[in-house]
């Protein structure tokens, strides 16, 4: 069961790397493209800001569960983690897992409030609901508790293997999970 619950969380943050590099770049190529008609044909992409302002919403809240899992966040350091106990490092550990879980829940919470009450607003450019922006509150939300739990439980994961593949020195997708993490 264990191995399952560690299996489909690596196979969504997969997902959700593939997903993030694809809208870093589509903002990139959007943004570049409206720059170059606008100052090059005067003319632009009248709808390019509202989607390149989705697409880095989105990236940023995906990029936050992505970066609990590695604990890129930013933190404070009163004293070097060797020369504290053990015991004590640890359950700073579980303090910062447990605030990360509450911060995951305050996201799904006032975020689906959020979606719940821009989906009647509509972006001007677009004529998108403008609960599309925040739809991803929720999602990242989850990603956060689910990465802070299993922090606390000491799940460990394919990083090894998903650093290689993500890095072009790895196997395949069927190499991460073909062994235990």
């Amino acid at each position: 069961m264990k191995k399952f619950f560690v299996s489909a969380v690596t196979l969504v943050h997969i997902l959700l790397i593939d997903l993030s590099m694809i809208m870093i770049v589509a903002m990139l190529l959007l943004v570049f493209a409206n720059v170059v008609l606008r100052y090059v044909f005067n003319s632009g992409i009248f709808w390019s800001e509202e989607i390149a302002l989705v697409l880095e919403v989105w990236f940023i809240f995906l990029s936050l569960g992505l970066g609990v899992k590695h604990r890129l966040h930013f933190s404070i350091n009163l004293m070097p983690r060797d020369k504290m106990p053990a015991v004590l490092n640890r359950a700073l550990d579980l303090l910062s897992d447990v605030i990360f879980i509450g911060i995951g829940v305050v996201m799904i919470v006032y975020g689906s409030k959020l979606v719940q009450f821009t989906m009647r607003s509509i972006m001007p450019a677009t004529k998108w609901p403008a609960g599309i922006l925040y739809l991803v509150l929720p999602l990242a939300g989850f990603v956060v508790i689910v990465e802070a739990i299993f922090h606390i439980f000491g799940f460990t994961m394919f990083d090894e293997k998903l650093d290689a593949y993500f890095s072009g020195t790895g196997g395949t997708l069927k190499d991460i999970f073909r062994s235990e993490p």
